[in-house]
């Protein structure tokens, strides 16, 4: 689960039991004033149709500019049903998702047949593991049942001997999918888990990846001036009254929410990673859920990785991967891959790409 920017919200409300909500602004004068912008005048001020709805475990929100109420609304509808397809394949959680059937046949040798879209996503996991040398690994669930964060159970550091046994299993080699390149995208295929206990968790990979289809549900409407986001992952597209939208990027030790700094984004993907919502502090440590997967044990060199990239899928992975490398490693990959980044490091410095140099406002240091 990744930290979530702040980028045109309300308060923040539990999934479970949060509302459907659809807001139709005219003008956006409220919505502008929290981003950031100067309000615009009545005469001048563009229509703003935002949704929010619980899915994935989280919040997906879809904000959408200068479109008549129907047609976003139409648009917004479809787009949701991207994550609710999502949902009902990817979530490990459900006992009947074909991403269940694969982990639970995990070392019986069988070959599990699987949708195309699931198999599209592990093959994007599979090659975001080799890009990254590892340190993204969609078998990373394997350490579940060994790091437990969120999930109700009280806190506890679990033995070196217990992490070192299931970081054996952590191992993106040993997930096999056939055919490893398929003859056209969606297209079904078969898949294992060669080793019994290995898992594959996809819940951060997946919203990134629901996030590019909804986009592109939404672009195949022509619309062009949108935002959908979904917890830490989200595109926005176009801009709204003729400038890019404007993202608030978290203080990850602030209380109050705000952001410490804004960056303008327009046409790309922007995901967040950091150690603030999932975590528990023992003997004065701070454990959390982003997993440095050479070691298996909580990843120490950052705070918060914001990283932006033509895709969210793509942003998901390098979030991962950035974070655990911190610092001039983390833009060093960031910058091979087509990516740039903002990271505040462990030590709290804030660290970013130069190419966001003119484009990244700091209004203040993040919190110690």
């Amino acid at each position: 689960m990744v930290s979530r920017p702040m980028v045109l919200r309300r308060r923040r409300e539990c999934p479970r039991k949060a509302a459907v909500r659809r807001i139709l602004l005219a003008p956006i004068l409220a919505l502008a004033a929290c981003a950031g912008f100067p309000p615009a005048p009545p005469s001048e001020a563009g229509v703003l149709f935002s949704e929010t709805r619980p899915s994935m475990a989280t919040l997906v929100s879809i904000t959408v500019a200068d479109a008549a109420p129907a047609e976003a609304a139409s648009a917004a509808d479809a787009a949701f049903r991207v994550f609710t397809r999502v949902d009902e394949v990817m979530n490990e959680w459900r006992p009947e998702s074909p991403l269940s059937a694969l982990n639970g046949d995990a070392g019986s040798g069988r070959l599990v047949e699987l949708p195309g879209d699931l198999c599209d996503v592990l093959r994007a996991g599979r090659a975001g593991a080799e890009q990254t040398g590892g340190l993204f690994d969609p078998t990373w669930a394997a350490l579940r049942g060994v790091w437990r964060f969120g999930d109700g159970a009280a806190p506890a550091l679990p033995s070196a001997e217990s992490v070192a046994t299931a970081c054996r299993l952590v191992s993106w080699r040993d997930l096999e999918v056939e055919p490893a390149v398929p003859s056209t995208a969606g297209a079904p295929c078969r898949a294992r888990l060669r080793r019994s206990g290995m898992q594959v968790g996809l819940s951060g990979l997946a919203k990134g990846w629901a996030v590019d289809r909804a986009v592109a549900e939404l672009r195949g409407r022509g619309l062009r001036n949108f935002l959908v986001q979904a917890g830490g992952d989200l595109y926005a597209a176009g801009n709204r009254d003729g400038r890019p939208w404007r993202v608030g990027i978290r203080d990850p030790r602030g209380t109050g929410g705000e952001p410490f700094a804004w960056l303008e984004v327009s046409d790309a993907a922007f995901s967040t990673t950091g150690d603030s919502e999932r975590f528990f502090v023992a003997d004065g440590k701070r454990y959390h859920h982003v997993i440095d997967t050479r070691t298996c044990w909580p990843a120490t060199a950052s705070r918060q990785v914001s990283v932006l990239a033509p895709a969210a899928l793509e942003a998901e992975i390098l979030g991962k991967a950035i974070f655990t490398l911190g610092g001039g490693d983390g833009l060093a990959l960031a910058a091979r891959r087509g990516a740039a980044a903002v990271i505040v490091t462990s030590e709290n410095r804030v660290a970013s790409s130069p190419e966001l140099s003119r484009r990244l406002e700091v209004v203040r240091p993040p919190s110690p």
